[in-house]
């Protein structure tokens, strides 16, 4: 098989796929430098992405109150209902993406933590973790 049909398989994890699409994969890129390097970075972007996951980001005191202000003083002029209706919409999901977040870090915080389970890391990350090291 070339890259052409081994490309589509390179950025899947291995239990994802069949144990013959696995033995394909693993033989083409032994022997395709090019294929080598793109699903090496494929799991270097894996390892990064599960890093990012054990991160956390408290907002800010007040951000919320903060960009309902500034969304209150630029508020536009705009002639046509349909383009209201759709900043109208736009603003509420943000603020309500910042409420849910926001809950979900308190939430989080108040939650303990199980015995042996991966800082930061949803539970079902945690076995996914696993099969990095």
């Amino acid at each position: 098989m070339g890259c052409h049909d081994v490309r589509p398989l390179l950025p899947a994890r291995v239990e994802e796929l069949s144990p013959l699409e696995a033995r394909v994969r693993a033989e083409h890129v032994a022997s395709c430098p090019r294929c080598a390097t793109e699903a090496a970075g494929y799991s270097r972007l894996v390892q990064a992405l599960a890093a990012m996951a054990a991160l956390e980001a408290e907002p800010v005191a007040g951000t919320l109150e903060r960009s309902l202000a500034v969304l209150d003083r630029r508020r536009l002029v705009v002639s046509d209902p349909r383009v209201a209706m759709v900043a109208a919409g736009s603003a509420g999901a943000l603020v309500a993406t910042l409420v849910v977040v926001a809950r979900a870090l308190r939430q989080r915080r108040k939650m303990p933590r199980a015995a042996g389970q991966v800082s930061g890391l949803a539970p079902l990350a945690a076995p996914a973790l696993g099969r990095l090291k």
